[in-house]
């Protein structure tokens, strides 16, 4: 006020409780001539607790002929999310490849609070899984089941712990399909079992 200048203002007021669009309290100044007003803050939000990062969907171990389904959210009640990095996956397992995954996420709020969360999922390669993919990649009936003998012959040996016999039977089966690549079978498809083999 021009004419009085303001006799008594408001002290500093300090809102640290959490919440949405909170406002302030009754705030007064008073003039010389006692003049009032009163007046409130509105809108104010404060927002001390961290995003929620979550996967779901995890079976935490995969034969190789399943499908993995995992996904990822990130939420946030108060502020909302600002950021993220929040991956998924939904693929046969085979195409992932044999062993173990570690998936990572994060997010960061609008209020700057990040919060990070990981899983883990493992695809297991089998000499059964192969052949079954084998059969479904090939197109020749003969062709297939003489990939899938060599299999057998392989998975026989490992069982009886002799792995230098695993050796050979694995190394036909490489090489039958290197010889059917671009023919019974694509080329990714032969290749793509070759890496799987590398899995056992």
């Amino acid at each position: 006020d021009l004419d009085s200048i303001i006799a008594q203002q408001p002290a500093p007021i300090t809102i640290s409780t959490e919440g949405a669009n909170q406002s302030s309290p009754v705030g007064r100044c008073v003039d010389r001539a006692g003049n009032t007003v009163a007046g409130i803050v509105p809108g104010i939000s404060i927002d001390y607790t961290l995003p929620t990062v979550a996967f779901s969907g995890n079976a935490g171990t995969y034969d190789m002929m399943q499908t993995v389904n995992i996904t990822c959210s990130a939420t946030d009640a108060l502020s909302g999310i600002a950021a993220q990095d929040c991956p998924a996956v939904s693929a046969p397992a085979y195409t992932l490849g044999g062993g173990t995954r570690l998936l990572t996420a994060s997010a960061t709020d609008r209020a700057g609070n990040s919060a990070t969360a990981s899983t883990s999922f493992t695809v297991v390669v089998s000499f059964d899984g192969l052949c079954a993919l084998t059969q479904r990649f090939v197109t020749k009936p003969g062709v297939a089941n003489a990939l899938c003998e060599k299999l057998s012959a392989a998975a026989d040996a490992a069982a009886r712990g002799n792995d230098r016999a695993t050796h050979g039977p694995l190394g036909a089966y490489v090489n039958q399909l290197r010889a059917q690549a671009g023919k019974s079978l694509s080329a990714s498809e032969a290749a793509l079992l070759e890496r799987l083999v590398a899995g056992l």
